[in-house]
């Protein structure tokens, strides 16, 4: 049975890519500004902003994708269970609309040198700090998001990679033919429908307009760099096809 063909919505996997790569980022400027007391409250403000924002990123693109609505509904209720996540979230609304930073500060000296530490301090209107030091507890809560994004990403390659378009397995579930992507990067459909040698010609038309097309892929350098490796073995795996 032929699947209809799916047209793709305005807002593209990249915008989540860009959320992460910024809540990365703040992460990264976290544990640089250790002990720089007002420093560090900055940046945690805008980790925690940048970090709750990719949900949301995900849902304003994944939500017009057949299928992704239920199965958010899952992973939601995991984020929602998950007590860190659900402090982090709380945090973040609490800082922006109040102002004030619950993290208390302290440090140790070790060989000539002082370690800082900081740590969650309970406050009236937000409890139940979790223990330890604050810049792994946002790494930890920033692995928890990147692995809905993770799920997402592998239960939606043909949606979300952005060279599954450029696999005849990507083109068989998009219901695309390579005509589709010559037209879509701006070529005369059949524009690479010439002899080829070898019994691949598909194969080998794809692979010529994925070297020239298919551009760069950004989520994977982030689920490696967090340990997330489903994703990325299987992407490859797919691509290489």
């Amino acid at each position: 049975m032929a699947v209809e063909k799916f047209e793709f919505p305005s807002r593209g996997f990249h915008i989540v890519a860009t959320k992460v790569g910024e809540a990365d980022y703040f992460l990264g400027m976290l544990k640089e500004v250790q002990g720089h007391y007002d420093e560090f409250s900055y940046v945690l403000s805008a980790f925690a902003s940048s970090a709750r924002s990719i949900t949301f990123a995900l849902q304003a693109v994944m939500t017009k994708y057949p299928g992704f609505d239920d199965w958010y509904v899952v992973h939601q209720a995991s984020l929602k269970a998950n007590g860190l996540a659900k402090y982090f979230v709380n945090l973040r609304n609490y800082m922006q609309k109040v102002g004030e930073i619950p993290v208390g500060h302290t440090g140790t000296m070790r060989n000539g040198q002082v370690k800082h530490l900081s740590y969650f301090v309970d406050i009236d209107d937000l409890k139940d700090a979790p223990a330890g030091e604050v810049t792994k507890l946002a790494e930890e809560y920033f692995v928890a998001v990147l692995e809905v994004v993770e799920a997402c990403y592998r239960d939606f390659w043909m949606y979300a990679d952005p060279r599954a378009i450029f696999t005849e397995e990507g083109l068989g579930l998009l219901g695309w033919v390579i005509e589709d992507i010559e037209e879509a990067v701006g070529l005369p459909r059949g524009y690479t429908d010439i002899p080829y040698d070898g019994g691949d010609k598909n194969y080998q038309r794809l692979r010529l307009l994925a070297r020239e097309f298919h551009g760069d892929e950004l989520m994977e350098q982030y689920f490696e760099k967090y340990g997330l490796e489903t994703t990325v073995k299987k992407a490859l795996q797919r691509t290489s096809r």
